[in-house]
Order: structure tokens, then C-alpha cells, then sequence
């Protein structure tokens, strides 16, 4: 068994093998008494372990230094080892002394290691450790820098750009391969990068050198050993080893992987919130309805800003009308449904000042609203924001409340993209309330203007149907009228002004008006075209309008005119075809304008179909195709009812994939009985 000879006072003295390199750690041959007691092992546990054991994490790398640069010196001394002295017989030498740190009775210990290579009693190369107290000025200094690195983590390492040597000092990545090499040209240690980061390295290192800059702090990934990397930073700077003495690259290395995970998760977190609240914008903006804006807050606020619920309270009549999507306790949404705009509960307030209200946790909403508790009794939520919607100071219009099922702390960030969140929402509904408004004055407008009701009229059946556009603001200027006289005759009357809006329908409402008086003075068709034209542009209308006047007389004789009006379809036991007559130009366009007057007559049993081009013309529809398609409308409902032969033909509007407006009007002689 090898022998160690007594070490020095306050010294321990090892035999560690390095017969086998350092890649083992260092086999422990035999260890003296202070040595155990240092360690608190006994001898056998001591040389069952390696030198590697001895030392805390984050110190293996110094011990195994050690080692290795023994055995460097052994290595190059190899023609001389046969001839070196037996342990017994005297030691060489020490190659190293440098500090190091092991495990200890209680803690981790500070000691100056030395080292120097030997050929035991068995011709087995090995190394005398000697383990001495710390000692001269600055050594305690130096023991809490080293600490320090060593507790952050991190390793230290030298870079020799004379010689192009890299070589870790302390603690070395535990997963590097190079943590056992001695000096290693900057390129290999490069090689073991992530290629897309190798560059990056290699040119901090070349800015350095140049001197374009005094520190580098850089982000790189280098293999974990496991077929994966880990995220490590370095900071590093020239140095010069005294006034003389060589110039070194300096640096340390830590493992930065869970850092930048968090950062990549909460950057990935950001993206992901960023785009749900540009959804929620997108939404807000393109809300048409109370239906569609309800949609949205209900289905996106809540995803948006990582909640689990949303409740939508609207105010009418100073209180709130409440609504909720999945989520939400129904208990809690009919505590708050009615409440009173005045009540002193933290929903009603955030509405009433305008100014959100953050409850982190069920503990914060007790201590604050004391007289609100039975709102956490109707749920079993953690968290709350209850944000109100801008709206103008004094005319509040609603909000939400969002709820966590753990307590949430909302960040500043969050607070101002809600707040943003809400504007857009208060814009919407301001405009939503406008557009209803508008619309219900433009559809009350046109209602007035057309027929309550069409007059029952002996020797025909007659129906219309009317759907306004509606898109967006927008108001159509489609009309019929159906006019009865003494003698029995039926004036039957469609058109279409220019426009979609208010002035449109006014328009119409004027034209509608003047035919009809004219119709009553004398209903020739062509006449009543005439003066109608010759009237607008006395009025100096600001458009024009389309029209088609049919005159039916009880006996079938029928007189017709247009003013650029689509020809109206026929039907009948031949079939259904297009009325094809001449016509004359829009009303409002030209002075002195004729209108040629059509004549022919209808047969008992036989229907006519008058209708605006917003029926069979659009994007997806030609005028001829549409009219062809009103043909075949016709001659499939046959004799049906005249309502279901108007019905039919409003269908028709669905192939012009178009929004404009529509009106029908449907006449058909009815046969005599008896």
C-alpha cells in the first residue's frame, strides 16, 4: 500500500493516481489523518473516492485543473520518471499551488493546494497533493471573489491571443468536452458552438483584440451533452498581467438558459397578446351591431389579457343591463344585472368615473368595498378588472369585468393596452348607437314614403315586396306605388333613384309624390313621365331616377312607358318572357325628353312582374342573365299565389351577389267566374 510520508504543520498530504489521466477525477491512492479530519470521511471512504469528489459544485473544474497540470509535467518529464525518487524517498517538486475549495467537515473549505508528480513504490504515476492553510496578504479577498463566481455559477477562463490558447481557470462548464483539456486553440473551442452563434463568438473576441471596444457581453448556445444546447453568457476584457507582463483576454461564463427562456416565453407571451388585441381592435372596428360588438368582448377580451371570464354590462336608464360569456358564475352576472348606475359597488363605480378597477384578490376586494361582499359570494373567482368603456364625461355607456381563476397582479403594460382596449370599445358602441339610430329615421323615412297599403282593386291581384340595402349608414331609393281609379284602370309604378343615402330616399319621396298628382290629372303613362322629368330639373335634382309606369284597364288593355327602367316579365300558359318595349331616358337628365308609349293587353290569368335592377343585376349577375333568371322564376311558380310569385322573385337577388336594394311589384288579371 503506498505511503505517505508526515505532512508539514497545518498541512494534509493525498496520493492521487494519474497513471489513467485526470478523466476519471483522479483516483485517491492513500490520504493522511488531517486529510479525513479536514473531509470528516474516514480512510477507506477517502480512497474510495476520486480527488474530483472532494470539491463542492461548481469547484470539480479547479481540482481536476490541478490534476491535469500535473500530469502534464509528468508526461513531459517521462524520460526522467524512471529515474525520480520513490514516494518514501522524497517528492519532486511542486508544478502548481494554487487555491482550491473542498467539501469539509460542516462546510466548504478554502485551502493553497499544491502539487507535484511522482512514481510510487508500484511504478504507477501519481501526484502528492499538499493541502495548506491560506496564507499572505489579500488571499481573504480573493476567497470571497472566488466565492462569489463560484456561487453565481460562473466560469472563469484565459485567453493567451499571443499563443492562441484558451484555457478555463475555474469551474468549466460541467458539460463542455474540453473541461479536462489544457490549452486549446480558440478555434476548437469555437467548433462546439451552435454554428449560427460561432460567428458572433469569434467576432467579440476580434473586437477586443482591435481594442473597438473595452467589454463584450454575449449571448451564445453551446451543446448540453445531451444532444440539445444551453443559453450561456460571457462577459470579457483585456487585461495585462502587470506593467511588463503578458496581455490576456479575460472572462467569465455563466449558464444564462432559464433567463432566456423566460425572456422567449414572456416575448412569446407579449406576441401572442399583441395579436389577440389587435383581433380584439379588428373586431371592435368592423362591429356593425350591439350583437357583433357583444360578440367580440364576450369571446376575445378575456384570452386577450390571460383571463377566464368576461361580463358585459351595457347601462339604460342609469342601470345595468348585464350579459356573459363561459367563465362566469351565472349568480354573479344576476347579482350585477340592474344594479343601479349610483350603487356604491366597484362595477358601478369604474362606469360612473370612467376609471378601472384593479382587485388583485378576493382579501383586496373585501378590504376595499366592505359593503360589496355578496358579489364573492356569487362566485368563485380570484381576480378582477372591471374596465369601463370611454365614453364622454357624464354619458356613460357600460364596461366589462374580467375574472382569474388565481389572484392576478396586472402589469403597467396590460393597464394601457386596456385602457386603449376600452376607448376602442367606447368608440364602437357610441358608433354602433349613432348607426342604429340613423338607420331606424332612414327605414321610418322610407316606410312613410312607400304605399301602408295596396288597394283592393276587382279584376286583379296584386303584391309587392321591398328590402332596403342597409349597408353600413346606407339608405336605398327603390319605390312602388299602385294607384286605383274611378273607372276601374290600376296605375302600377316602380323605380330606383340615384344614391344610397338620406338624400336619395328624399328624392324619391318627392318623385313618388309628383307622379302621383300627375297620375290623378291625367294617368296617360308617357305624360306623367314627361312633366315628372320636366319637374326635377325645374327642382334642380341632385340625381336621377329610373322608372316604369304600367296602366291596366279592367277589359286587359295595358299602356306602358320607361324611363330607362329594366323591362318588366310576363307570364303566362306560353311561358314567361321579357316585355321588351321602347324606353326614353332616367328622369332628371335631359329637357324636352319623350317617352314612347308601349300598348298591349294582359289575358285573364296571365301575370306581369315589375322590379328594380338591383333584383337581376350585380357582381355575379348580367342584366340579361338576371332577367332570364326572372323568367324561369316566373314559369316555375306558375299560377301560385301572387305574394308567393314576389317572394319567388326576391330570391332572385341572391345570384347578383349584390347589396343594393330591391322592390317588387306583381300584377295579375284575375279570370272572370260565372
Amino acid at each position: 500500500m503506498p505511503f505517505l510520508p508526515a505532512a508539514p504543520p497545518q498541512t494534509a498530504r493525498l496520493l492521487v493516481g494519474l497513471s489513467h489521466g485526470v478523466d476519471d477525477g483522479g483516483v485517491i491512492l492513500d490520504a493522511d489523518a488531517r486529510v479525513c479530519a479536514l473531509l470528516g470521511m474516514g480512510t477507506e471512504a477517502v480512497r474510495s473516492a476520486t480527488f474530483a469528489d472532494l470539491a463542492p459544485a461548481g469547484h470539480t473544474g479547479s481540482a481536476v485543473r490541478l490534476l491535469s497540470d500535473t500530469a502534464a509535467v509528468a508526461g513531459a518529464a517521462a524520460g526522467a520518471a524512471a529515474g525520480a525518487a520513490p514516494v518514501g524517498a522524497g517528492a519532486a517538486p511542486p508544478v502548481t499551488r494554487r487555491p482550491l475549495v473542498l467539501r469539509g467537515r460542516r462546510e466548504p473549505v478554502l485551502c493553497m493546494a499544491s502539487a507535484a508528480p511522482v512514481v510510487d513504490a508500484a511504478g504507477r504515476t501519481a501526484a502528492v497533493v499538499e493541502l495548506a492553510e491560506p496564507s499572505g496578504p489579500g488571499w481573504e479577498d480573493w476567497a470571497v471573489l472566488h466565492a462569489v463566481a463560484a456561487l453565481r455559477g460562473q466560469s472563469v477562463w484565459v485567453y493567451d491571443e499571443a499563443d492562441d490558447r484558451f484555457r478555463w481557470v475555474d469551474n468549466p462548464l460541467p458539460y463542455s468536452r474540453h473541461q479536462h483539456s489544457g490549452d486549446l486553440p480558440l478555434q476548437t473551442v469555437l467548433d462546439r458552438l451552435h454554428p449560427d452563434d460561432a460567428d458572433g463568438v469569434a467576432e467579440a473576441f476580434r473586437a477586443l483584440r482591435r481594442g473597438e471596444r473595452d467589454l463584450a457581453n454575449i449571448s451564445f448556445r453551446h451543446p448540453d451533452g445531451e444532444g440539445g444546447f444551453r443559453w450561456l453568457r460571457s462577459v470579457a476584457g483585456i487585461l495585462r498581467l502587470g506593467f511588463d507582463g503578458p496581455r490576456r483576454m479575460v472572462g467569465s461564463t455563466a449558464d444564462d438558459t432559464r433567463a432566456v427562456e423566460r425572456r422567449q416565453s414572456l416575448a412569446k407571451e407579449h406576441s401572442r397578446q399583441s395579436r389577440l388585441v389587435r383581433e380584439l381592435a379588428a373586431a371592435f372596428v368592423a362591429a356593425k351591431t350591439e350583437e357583433e360588438l357583444t360578440e367580440a368582448i364576450l369571446h376575445r377580451v378575456a384570452p386577450a389579457f390571460a383571463g377566464t371570464g368576461t361580463l358585459l354590462a351595457f347601462v339604460e336608464d342609469r342601470r345595468l343591463r348585464v350579459t356573459f360569456g363561459d367563465g362566469i358564475d351565472p349568480a354573479m352576472a344576476r347579482s350585477l344585472h340592474g344594479m343601479p348606475l349610483d350603487a356604491p359597488k366597484p362595477l358601478a363605480q369604474a362606469i360612473r368615473t370612467g376609471r378601472m378597477e384593479v382587485i388583485d384578490s378576493r382579501e383586496a376586494y373585501r378590504a376595499t368595498w366592505p359593503q360589496a361582499h355578496h358579489l364573492l359570494d356569487a362566485t368563485t373567482a380570484q381576480s378582477f378588472l372591471m374596465v369601463p368603456f370611454a365614453a364622454e364625461p357624464g354619458s356613460p355607456l357600460g364596461g366589462w369585468v374580467i375574472t382569474y381563476d388565481r389572484p392576478h397582479r396586472t402589469t403597467e403594460p396590460e393597464r394601457t393596452l386596456l385602457g386603449v382596449t376600452a376607448e376602442l370599445a367606447g368608440q364602437a358602441w357610441a358608433r354602433i348607437r349613432l348607426s342604429t339610430a340613423r338607420l331606424e329615421l332612414a327605414g321610418a323615412l322610407q316606410r312613410d314614403m312607400l304605399p301602408a297599403a295596396l288597394p283592393r282593386i276587382d279584376g286583379f291581384e296584386i303584391a309587392a315586396r321591398y328590402l332596403p340595402a342597409h349597408t353600413g349608414l346606407e339608405v336605398g331609393g327603390d319605390w312602388y306605388d299602385v294607384i286605383a281609379f274611378p273607372d276601374g284602370a290600376v296605375a302600377c309604378i316602380i323605380g330606383d333613384v340615384q344614391g344610397h343615402n338620406i338624400q336619395a330616399a328624399a328624392l324619391m319621396g318627392q318623385v313618388r309624390t309628383a307622379m302621383h298628382a300627375y297620375a290623378w290629372q291625367d294617368p296617360s303613362p308617357d305624360r306623367v313621365l314627361r312633366r315628372t322629368n320636366e319637374l326635377m330639373l325645374q327642382m334642380g335634382a341632385s340625381g336621377f331616377a329610373t322608372c316604369l309606369y304600367t296602366l291596366l284597364y279592367p277589359g286587359g288593355r295595358v299602356l306602358s312607358a320607361r324611363a330607362g327602367h329594366v323591362p318588366p316579365v310576363r307570364g303566362g300558359a306560353a311561358g314567361a318572357q321579357v316585355d321588351e318595349t321602347p324606353g326614353g331616358l332616367p328622369l332628371g337628365v335631359l329637357h324636352g325628353t319623350r317617352y314612347p308609349l308601349s300598348r298591349g293587353t294582359l289575358p285573364e290569368g296571365d301575370t306581369m312582374a315589375l322590379f328594380t335592377d338591383g333584383l337581376v343585376e350585380g357582381p355575379g349577375l348580367s342584366l340579361d342573365d338576371g332577367t332570364a333568371l326572372a323568367c324561369r322564376t316566373v314559369e316555375a311558380v306558375g299560377h301560385a299565389p301572387v305574394e308567393d310569385v314576389a317572394d319567388a322573385l326576391m330570391g332572385c337577388a341572391r345570384a347578383t351577389r349584390h347589396q343594393d336594394d330591391r322592390a317588387v311589384l306583381v300584377v295579375r288579371r284575375t279570370r272572370r267566374t260565372g
